[in-house]
């Protein structure tokens, strides 16, 4: 989830740096310990020091996860980009790839939260789930900024603003995906994602979904709504404690269709 700070461009200088040397030093041990089958890439390291609202950790897992998936045909999605930090990160992984790049925000903040939605972790001390409408507003020049700065090609990346189930819609958004990371915080946002990627995700497609039971209870619900729908068709698992609260979803199903 991504939380609200002063907006900065990318091309600010020495801006919202974790600490570089630090974060490589994780990224080795994390790539040593847990993930050894993920390839290096440059620049993934200083783009994961310039990360918001996603730890070091969960986007290890993230990419951990698009890289088991990346073999499979299909495109990479995004479900929720405020600053384009993370979507950066997957642009730069897929470069050289000749996959595409879709990413989906309302930027206009939160929508109206749905009765499924009950406030768990008040991360801005407001007291009511129903005041966290139109909170976390953020710019798409700020992403189309950041994907300039690394060179992704325009012709790859697809922007779209607007609620997702206006702007995620069959016929206009990819025809199949072999990875996608959903951080809408809500319930509705989440579940027409999921269901949207059931229907075109690869054979061994990957999803992961952040705020996993926490923030609020919707994600938790869309995301084992749609397991409990979908019987021995996707692996649940979660993180190490220590990663933060998301979720990993594995398409275990060939039949791409959702029967």
């Amino acid at each position: 989830m991504m939380v609200s700070e002063r907006p900065m461009t990318p091309l600010e200088p020495n801006t919202q740096l974790k600490y570089p040397s630090l974060v490589k030093e994780t990224h080795d041990a994390l790539s040593a310990l847990l993930f050894p089958n993920l390839p290096g890439c440059a620049g993934r390291t200083e783009l994961m020091a310039r990360l918001l609202g996603t730890g070091i950790s969960e986007a290890m897992h993230v990419l951990n996860g698009l890289h088991a998936a990346i073999g499979d045909a299909g495109d990479v999605c995004e479900f929720g980009v405020a600053q384009g930090a993370t979507s950066a990160l997957l642009a730069n992984e897929i470069r050289a790839t000749g996959k595409h790049l879709w990413l989906y925000d309302s930027f206009s903040g939160l929508p109206k939260p749905s009765p499924k939605d009950q406030l768990k972790d008040d991360i801005f001390g407001l007291g009511s789930i129903d005041k966290y409408e139109g909170e976390m507003r953020c710019d798409a020049m700020e992403v189309q900024m950041r994907l300039a700065a690394i060179g992704f090609p325009a012709e790859r990346c697809h922007l779209r603003a607007g609620l997702v189930h206006e702007s995620l819609q069959e016929g206009t958004g990819p025809a199949e995906v072999c990875f996608a990371y959903v951080d809408f915080d809500f319930y509705e946002p989440i579940a027409h994602a999921l269901a949207y990627l059931d229907r075109h995700l690869s054979p061994h497609g990957r999803i992961v979904v952040d705020d996993y039971d926490f923030f609020s209870t919707g994600a938790k619900t869309a995301v084992d709504e749609f397991v409990q729908h979908h019987p021995g068709r996707y692996e649940l698992s979660m993180p190490q404690t220590f990663a933060g609260k998301f979720c990993l979803l594995r398409r275990k199903s060939v039949n791409l269709m959702g029967t």
